[in-house]
Formats: structure tokens, C-alpha cells, sequence
């Protein structure tokens, strides 16, 4: 059986165009932007900063928030003083972005978010701009939001960065880059014994950086040089960006499908070898399952699929190794601690390591158990809300703790998924 559902477009690709788009001379059109928490945050950084942002809803039927979005951009002709606090939720990308925007700024800079942003780690960036000019100062806990940043030199032409706990403050500094006087060469590092991580995220950034006319060059795997001259492309008036479907949302729905045995189409999801992004690697992984005696994936480049991959991975034939996954400890919430404390409720039999997940099969009593509504609490992490969600298709006894917070990346997952449990109770009878 098929059953045709609409991904998202991409969360990664809108943040990053939207930061681009304040970056650029001429405006900017994004077609098929994500309107979600994160985006309306960054957005609203962008606002305070000067910009003009005009999001509007291209559905058919009318609905202002319904997907997709069509964002008409211009940048700011002067940077903007904020008076206040810019205050960025849980929005990671928001806060990483935003501050980095401290390198272009005359005046300090406040970013703050809420409780669960301020435990999530800027350290790493912190220190980053410090190399490059700003004073930084973290106002309550070290090494995390709220952070005030205001540029006191101008910024040397080379910086070091530690990519081993998110890709996200490279990205952030080298959308930046080409605004530099000087442009920027970017050193990737990592603290012995650790690896760069989700590095297809910098790819992606690199790809639309290019896109809109910055010049880059790749002499090393793990330094970047970035011209600075500016975004630029001939004769251009207004800047027109697609966003992709958001392979990080659809894998999700596609671990649904496996899970009661449907065949999920996705119209507007690009092909693994077509998409700029990294979490398309899920198709490959999904292919993986069961095929040999033990399930073994390394989720390095691709932390965000933990939570779709374990999910999947109750339902299997055969035990499952999760590696390169110590960077999910610091997103949203320690999502390995998370995953194991919660889907232990319902009878998952998982270990949780530092650096990732040994875990079984739901066993034959644990999917037959017709107890009482067990709720699973996501910490307020959209990921674990839809993990959690997939994983209730074949165990109705579970509830969803605070569903809303799917906001942040798939407003409509939960009638995605209610259209995927109809179908499976239509196949049923």
C-alpha cells in the first residue's frame, strides 16, 4: 500500500537563507521557506537588526499559516541598534547565527533564549569570536546564553574553530565571511581524540554560500578560505532561493511507513544524490536494516537522525549499535539520555552510551501489552516528540508529552501522522 504525505521544507536551508539574504546587497525571494519556531526567531533577530522580512503563506487555501512560505527579504541599508535583549527561544541556529552577526555590528549585542537554550553550549563559538575582535561575556552560566558580544577591533583574516560539537558555529562564521574586510579563512579543530562532526551541514552552507556569489576555496578538508568580496551576482536585483523538503522531518515519516509495513511517497523530496542535505544518508540507513546480524550506524554527520533511527530500530529483527552520536547530548536535550530514560517505559530494552545507543527489539510482550496510557516526556525536543509519535503507530497505549513543541521544526507532523494511522487502520479491517 502507498500512501502520498508532504514534508516540510528543509529547516536547515531556510535559517541558512535567510542569514544569507541579510547578508547580500540586492533583496531576497525564498520560495518554500519552513515558517516554524526557528525561522519565526531568526527572523525576528534579523528585524530588530534592520532587515525587512515578509513571510507569506502560498497554500491554496488561504491559510496564513499553512505551508509553504514565500519570504520576501531586504536587507538592512544600515545595521540596527537593539535596545533589548534579542530573545531566540530554543532556536540553536537563531542564537549561533545571530551572534556571529556581533563581527558586522558597531554596537554590543544580547542574545538570550529560554531555559533549555540557556544550558545548550556556545563556548566553542565564544571563543571563536574572541580570536576574531569581540568581547564576550556570558551572563550566567559559563559558556552559555545569554551572551553579550560587541566587536571592540577588526576582525584578523584567519580563525580556529572546534567543529567536534556542531558544525553550526563554522556555518555561522563563514556566512559571515565574505562581509569581512578581510574575508576569513576558517580552521576546523577538534580536542584530541574527537572528530569534526555533522560536516555536511558546512557543506550545505558552503553550497549556498556560493550560490548567492560568495567566492570560497577548499585548499584542505579542514580549512576554508572565504574571499572578502562581498555576495555577489551579476546583475542581479532580486536574489530568488527554493528550499528543499526537509529530509530530517521526512525521515520520520518514512520510518513511519516502515513501521506498519506502507510505502510513504514524498512528491517534493529530492533524491539522496540530489539533495544538499546531509540527512538524506536516512534513505541509505533504512535500506541497512536487518540486513546483517547486528545494525551498526555512525551518526557523525548526521546527529539529528537518532531519534527517527531508534524509533525504526524497535521494530526490527535484529539488535542495533548507534556510534558518533556524543554531540545529540548537547542539542535540544541529552537526546540519548532521553530516548533511553523514556522508551524504557514501554518495555525498550537500550543502553545508553557516551557516544550513542545499544538497543533491541521491542520484545513480542512489550507490543502485545495492552496496559494503561503510558506518557513519554521529549523534553521539550520536537525530535523526540516525533519519535515518540512514530514509535506509538504500533504502541497505542502511548501518550505524547507537550506535542506542541514539534513547532520548532514540523508544525503539521501531527496530521501527517494521523493520515499515516488512518491508512493503517484502513488496511486493518
Amino acid at each position: 500500500m502507498v500512501v502520498h504525505l508532504e514534508a516540510p521544507s528543509s529547516k536547515s536551508m531556510t535559517q541558512r537563507s535567510l542569514l544569507i539574504g541579510a547578508l547580500c546587497p540586492e533583496p531576497s525571494v525564498i520560495e518554500r521557506a519552513l515558517l516554524c519556531d526557528d525561522s519565526r526567531y531568526l527572523s525576528g533577530l534579523l528585524e530588530t537588526l534592520g532587515c525587512e522580512i515578509d513571510w507569506t503563506s502560498t497554500a491554496t487555501e488561504g491559510d496564513a499559516d499553512a505551508p509553504p512560505h514565500e519570504v520576501a527579504l531586504r536587507p538592512a541599508a544600515t545595521w540596527r541598534r537593539p535596545t533589548e535583549p534579542l530573545y531566540c527561544g530554543n532556536a540553536g541556529t537563531a542564537v549561533r547565527f545571530g551572534s556571529c552577526l556581533s563581527l558586522l555590528l558597531d554596537e554590543p549585542l544580547v542574545i538570550d533564549g529560554d531555559p533549555h537554550m540557556r544550558k545548550r553550549p556556545i563556548g566553542a563559538l565564544s571563543d571563536s569570536l574572541r580570536q576574531l575582535g569581540v568581547d564576550v561575556q556570558h551572563l550566567k552560566r559559563e559558556g552559555c546564553p545569554p551572551i553579550a558580544l560587541h566587536r571592540t577591533k577588526e576582525a584578523p583574516s584567519v580563525v580556529e574553530v572546534d567543529a567536534s560539537l556542531s558544525s553550526q558555529y563554522a556555518s555561522g562564521l563563514l556566512m559571515i565571511a565574505p562581509r569581512l574586510p578581510s574575508g576569513l579563512t576558517v580552521k576546523l579543530t577538534t580536542p584530541q581524540d574527537t572528530a569534526l562532526v555533522s560536516m555536511p551541514y558546512v557543506e550545505m552552507t558552503l553550497s549556498m554560500m556560493r550560490a548567492a556569489g560568495a567566492a570560497i576555496d577548499r585548499p584542505a578538508q579542514d580549512t576554508i578560505v572565504v574571499a572578502g568580496s562581498g555576495y555577489q551576482l551579476p546583475a542581479a536585483t532580486t536574489r530568488r532561493v527554493a528550499i528543499e523538503s526537509d529530509w530530517s522531518a521526512a525521515s520520520f515519516l518514512l520510518a513511519a511507513g516502515e513501521i506498519i509495513g506502507t510505502k510513504v511517497v514524498l512528491p517534493g523530496l529530492l533524491s539522496p544524490e540530489s539533495s544538499l542535505q546531509g540527512d538524506s544518508a536516512f534513505a541509505h540507513m533504512l535500506a541497512q536494516i536487518d540486513q546483517q546480524p547486528v545494525n551498526r550506524f555512525d551518526l557523525s554527520d548526521t546527529p539529528d537522525l537518532i531519534a527517527p533511527l531508534v524509533a525504526r530500530c524497535l521494530y526490527a529483527r535484529h539488535p542495533t549499535e548507534i556510534r558518533g552520536a556524543a554531540h545529540t547530548r548537547i542539542k535540544e536535550c541529552d537526546r540519548v539520555a532521553v530516548l533511553c530514560r523514556e522508551l524504557s517505559k514501554i518495555g525498550a530494552e537500550m543502553i545508553p552510551l557516551p557516544d550513542g545507543i545499544d538497543m533491541k527489539p521491542l520484545s513480542q510482550a512489550a507490543l502485545t501489552n495492552d496496559s494503561a496510557p503510558v506518557t513519554l516526556d521529549p523534553d521539550s525536543d520536537h525530535r523526540m516528540a516525533m519519535a515518540f509519535g512514530i514509535v506509538s503507530l504500533r504502541a497505542p497505549s502511548i501518550r505524547v508529552a507537550e506535542p506542541a513543541c514539534v513547532s520548532k521544526s514540523f508544525p503539521n507532523f501531527w496530521a501527517a501522522l494521523d493520515s499515516l494511522r488512518e491508512h493503517d487502520r484502513g488496511n486493518a479491517t
